[in-house]
């Protein structure tokens, strides 16, 4: 079909169009109505044990310790694995998550390598209220060092792993959603969308070829 079939099909199915400026009206006024989300992101640092030979415990990483993280993120998360993100700064909300949580030891690996190279959890929460975000997060937080001390236990006290929370009071973000770009998007695909219906509509009927009378009698003669 040429351009001036196609705008001519148009003409001929205007309920087809019809029909995408009302989805395309309906989707713009929902999406000017929807409301933002609020985030909030702590990170949760695994130390080891403060000694003479090692005072400063943020400076000490150790496979040890970041296997730990590990297993209190699996703990977390149902001993279940998180989806793996092409950039560990990555959030939850751009996930598409509005109402939710997140647990994860970042890997910092490539494509086709896995690299857990820090001992910290992120810990990701989101909600309609900030209310709800801090009583999540501060429910994850208490979790992870239940979890930590689960795995510890019967360990001496000069021996044990600790945690500690940066920033010690996370901050919570509003997250808004752009109206503009929305209604741009539900417009572009209603238009599309009523196209590709036009066409193909046109496309069944121009198969339906009539049969002239008399055709299948001349056909057995």
């Amino acid at each position: 079909m040429t351009i001036w079939d196609t705008l001519q099909a148009l003409v001929r199915r205007w309920y087809v169009l019809l029909l995408a400026l009302a989805v395309a009206a309906g989707g713009s006024y929902l999406a000017k109505q929807a409301s933002g989300v609020y985030w909030s992101r702590a990170e949760v640092t695994f130390l080891a044990p403060s000694s003479a030979i090692n005072p400063n415990t943020l400076k000490v990483r150790s496979s040890d310790l970041i296997i730990t993280a590990g297993l209190v993120a699996r703990q977390i998360n149902g001993n279940a694995m998180w989806n793996k993100m092409a950039d560990p700064a990555a959030t939850i909300v751009g996930e598409g998550v509005l109402d939710g949580w997140a647990v994860r030891l970042p890997d910092y690996g490539g494509q086709w390598s896995t690299v857990y190279s820090r001992q910290v959890l992120d810990v990701q929460v989101v909600g309609p209220t900030i209310e709800d975000v801090r009583a999540r997060q501060l429910e994850l937080l208490d979790r992870i060092d239940a979890e930590l001390a689960a795995f510890q236990e019967g360990v001496a006290a000069s021996d044990l792993v600790t945690t500690e929370v940066v920033p010690a009071v996370p901050p919570v973000y509003y997250v808004g959603g752009s109206a503009m770009r929305a209604i741009a998007m539900i417009c572009l695909l209603s238009g599309s969308g009523a196209l590709a219906l036009t066409v193909l509509l046109e496309h069944r009927a121009r198969r339906r070829v009539p049969i002239a009378p008399g055709a299948d009698a001349a056909a057995a003669t």
